[in-house]
């Protein structure tokens, strides 16, 4: 007889197979797989600005700047020629007509700014220029003349008109910029100081389009995405601490639901930067060239009760640094307020020779070329000057010499948000129902102005700012700080201050910044503050592409995998997603 294999009684083996399957096996330390993102990886940093565009791909080094500018074809059958570009006027115009009142305001500004010159210079002792210097300049640059010649056709190409040859639909960035006034375009500028360039002839609907056509253009054409392709994409979009929750909501539609990104990631502009720089902690000061914001970070957070928002910037200190050299006959008499092109000029010049060195003594020369784009002609001009550099980028301290005629002084806090429909849980939108439905007792709607979403020790401060009163970057600073959470808190963001943009992108700005800051530091904080840190080139990144960077740094965090807001869950649940997404309080 063959010996049986299973010596368990038979009964045992023929169990009823509902009780196998109840049988408990023995637990297994088996971790669950891990997720799969089967989404698109790359993402596309958008970094968009009054004046100009920063865009990349996250795994670019540096990003591409272009211009924010586009130009459309004028429709020629309508009969008569373009007008004066709306919203563009060139970097050397106002916005509006300069009255005696905010002349002798600037002469009287300039007078400050040269006696806090000459303290800064007594204090590092270095020897007072010559009397006599701006005199001996001025006789210089009236008498002298342009050499002129033909250019040199293996040159650079950008002294010839943008070819519309092939009448494109519309230009964008430099090309839009050097236009020739016949050629039948109108430039449009879409942004203007952080917001919607709107006019009763451009309204929020259009320039909305043309955001569109200027960031898919540019998109196509310096990252070399088709259009098409786009949905295999996410973007990371960086917006100022500071900015109008409808705009913000029209932005997200843009990319989402017009040019179709699969995803979209949105953050402030002071956080990016400090993810950048590596900071935790720290006051960030972003000099634009039309605004400048000023944010303290508080262990990641950004505190809205210290935002700061000055309505001068970059373009500012370009006009004071125009009218400075007119003062001395700038050499240049062909020089147009209202070209584009010579605005750019003057921009160029303002880059290379201003500068917060108050150690630079002297008088020097400096030679530099127009091409007359008509006729090919190059015309090389010399000219000499001695402090007109250091004393138009010292005017962000003594913001009265940059004639301020049409924008407000100071915005402090957050921004009110408008009523919005979409948004159930939007408290404007809530009162202006219930002020609707009550007719009998309706309810009043109250608009909050900015200062009163700030708490009382903020209030406070902004109550002791004189009505009308234009604060210096160095006060705005201290202003900022002071709003901080405590005392702790304030000494170290005082040792840790973070300058980003390109407005304020001149030689020795840190060491100029310091001493300023430390001429009317609060005795208070003296005692126990370490030294007073100020980072404006961090990991030896160029100032204006540090919050840029930033965006690149966030797009790789696991902290925010959870922040990007789908196409598809967007247009299911729209803004209201925002307030679940959004890194920031909404």
């Amino acid at each position: 007889e063959m010996p049986r294999k299973d010596k368990r009684p038979h009964s045992a083996v023929l169990q009823d197979p509902d009780a196998q399957e109840n049988e408990v096996k023995p637990k297994q330390d088996v971790p669950p797989p891990p997720p799969q993102d089967t989404g698109p990886t790359e993402a596309v940093i958008l970094h968009p600005g009054s004046s100009t565009l920063h865009l990349g791909l996250a795994s670019d080094l540096s990003p591409h700047s272009v211009p924010h500018y586009i130009a459309y074809r004028y429709n020629s059958s309508a009969g008569g020629k373009p007008q004066q570009p709306h919203g563009v006027p060139s970097v050397l115009t106002y916005g509006a007509e300069l009255t005696p009142d905010l002349v002798i305001q600037r002469k009287a500004g300039l007078s400050s700014l040269r006696q806090a010159l000459s303290e800064a210079r007594e204090r590092l002792d270095v020897v007072e220029p010559v009397k006599g210097e701006e005199e001996e300049c001025a006789l210089f640059n009236a008498r002298t003349q342009p050499v002129s010649g033909q250019w040199d056709d293996t040159e650079e190409e950008n002294v010839r008109w943008t070819d519309v040859s092939g009448s494109p639909k519309y230009v964008i960035g430099t090309d839009a910029l050097y236009l020739a006034p016949d050629s039948g375009y109108r430039v449009f500028k879409p942004l203007r100081y952080g917001k919607l360039n709107v006019a009763s002839d451009c309204p929020q609907s259009l320039m909305l389009n043309m955001l569109e056509d200027l960031w898919t253009k540019a998109i196509e054409d310096f990252l070399g995405i088709p259009r098409k392709e786009f949905k295999m994409y996410r973007v990371v979009l960086i917006v100022p601490d500071m900015i109008d929750r409808s705009m913000f909501k029209e932005f997200i539609n843009i990319l989402l639901l017009r040019m179709e990104f699969a995803s979209a990631l949105v953050h402030q502009e002071s956080l990016c930067a400090t993810y950048s720089a590596g900071l935790g902690i720290a006051c960030v000061v972003n000099v634009g060239d039309e605004r400048t914001h000023i944010c303290c970070v508080e262990e990641g957070v950004s505190n809205p009760n210290t935002r700061v928002t000055l309505h001068y910037g970059g373009s500012d200190i370009t006009r004071l640094f125009y009218w400075l050299l007119k003062e001395i006959h700038f050499p240049y008499k062909g020089c147009s307020e209202s070209s584009l092109e010579d605005g750019q000029l003057v921009q160029h010049l303002k880059e290379t020779l201003c500068h917060l060195d108050p150690t630079i003594t002297g008088i020097r020369a400096h030679a530099f070329s127009v091409t007359s784009r008509e006729t090919s002609v190059v015309h090389d001009y010399e000219m000499k000057l001695s402090d007109q550099g250091i004393l138009a980028a010292m005017g962000v301290f003594y913001p009265s010499t940059f004639c301020l005629p049409d924008r407000s002084p100071l915005m402090f806090g957050q921004c009110p948000p408008p009523p919005d429909p979409e948004d159930l849980f939007d408290e404007g939108h809530w009162l202006d129902s219930q002020s609707q439905q009550s007719k009998s007792a309706p309810v009043k709607c109250e608009v909050l102005e900015p200062q009163q979403l700030l708490l009382p020790e903020a209030t406070k401060r902004l109550s002791s700012v004189p009505p009308g009163k234009i604060l210096g970057l160095d006060q705005a600073i201290h202003f900022s700080i002071d709003c901080a959470s405590s005392l702790e808190m304030k000494k170290k963001l005082y040792s840790s201050i973070l300058v980003v943009g390109g407005g304020l992108a001149f030689a020795n700005v840190s060491n100029m910044l310091n001493a300023r800051l430390q001429l009317k530091l609060p005795i208070v904080l003296t005692k126990g503050l370490e030294d007073m840190e100020i980072f404006t080139n961090p990991r030896d990144l160029d100032s204006s592409i540090v919050a840029w960077r930033g965006g690149a740094v966030l797009k790789c965090l696991d902290t925010c995998h959870e922040l990007w807001i789908e196409k598809q869950e967007w247009e299911f649940s729209g803004v209201r997603l925002l307030r679940e997404r959004a890194p920031f309080a909404w």
